[in-house]
């Protein structure tokens, strides 16, 4: 649990850094990069980003979830499975606001 804490409020580790990557999938015009993060039992974390650009501006938002996985491959999986459940439960709202909020 402090592992967790230490990656939300800085100073913990990400396994994967998706800036400056591919994205992993497009879903209704937004970019979804997997990032799932290693726990220090084994486990992955759900963990990654969602970009969208309109009218000239990026915006991006990061998200993590208390999701444990036992491999990285599922946990990507379920990361943009996740995601795509983040977008249609939230469409435009999602990019309303602060540029830095989370998802």
């Amino acid at each position: 649990m402090a592992g967790l804490f230490k990656r939300l409020f800085g100073g913990g580790e990400a396994t994967d850094d998706p800036a400056g990557r591919a994205p992993d999938e497009e879903y209704k015009g937004v970019e979804v990069r997997a990032a799932p993060v290693k726990e220090s039992d084994g486990q992955w974390r759900i963990a990654g980003t969602l970009t969208r650009t309109a009218d000239g501006t990026t915006i991006t938002r990061r998200f993590l979830r208390a999701d444990l996985l036992a491999s990285r491959d599922l946990a990507v999986s379920s990361t943009l499975a996740k995601a795509r459940l983040i977008i249609d439960q939230n469409g435009d709202d999602l990019w309303k606001g602060d540029t830095d909020r989370p998802a």
